[in-house]
């Protein structure tokens, strides 16, 4: 074989992986979706609700549909990653160490999540499911949902960490 048609090898293998990492799952794209909770979403629910049940009823939808798809999108993001990893760690020479770092980190919303969010989701949902929400105001209602955003964008973290993680573990594959 040729340098010519092995380098030519290492880039479509290269691109071959992107593209399906890319199309297949968009691991990318569960970091800006979670970030885009705290930095738009969570924002405008402050800005145009000046009733705490309403707030509390807007977080509560807004965490069920992201509950239904980010998690899920870290997991596949984790299974692809280690499927690149195991196969380049079966070949001889490559590095495939960064690929499973970065999975883990993208998994990492998870403990993240029961560690130390729990407790102010479970507050959330409790002032959600009491009608009245026992004389909270508009005031303390939107300092819970924004400390609530603090946690959420510190979590959103992981899976863009895990997004760079994977591009340099690709690049220097």
């Amino acid at each position: 074989m040729s340098i010519i048609q092995a380098h030519f090898n290492r880039i479509t293998n290269r691109a071959r992986l992107i593209s399906y990492v890319y199309n297949q799952r968009r691991p990318d794209r569960s970091g800006g979706a979670m970030m885009s909770i705290s930095l738009i979403a969570v924002p405008v629910f402050l800005d145009t609700t000046s009733d705490a049940p309403l707030l509390f009823r807007q977080w509560a939808r807004t965490y069920h549909y992201g509950h239904m798809a980010l998690p899920t999108m870290a997991v596949g993001t984790l299974a692809l990653y280690g499927s690149a990893a195991l196969g380049r760690k079966r070949s001889s020479s490559k590095r495939w160490g960064a690929l499973a770092l970065a999975g883990l980190t993208t998994v990492a919303i998870l403990p993240f999540t029961w560690l130390v969010m729990v407790p102010t989701n479970n507050e959330l949902f409790r002032l959600d499911a009491t009608q009245p929400p026992l004389g909270l105001g508009i005031a303390q209602a939107k300092e819970l949902v924004t400390h609530w955003a603090w946690l959420h964008f510190a979590r959103s973290l992981f899976p863009l960490v895990g997004a760079v993680m994977g591009a340099f573990g690709i690049r220097r594959g």
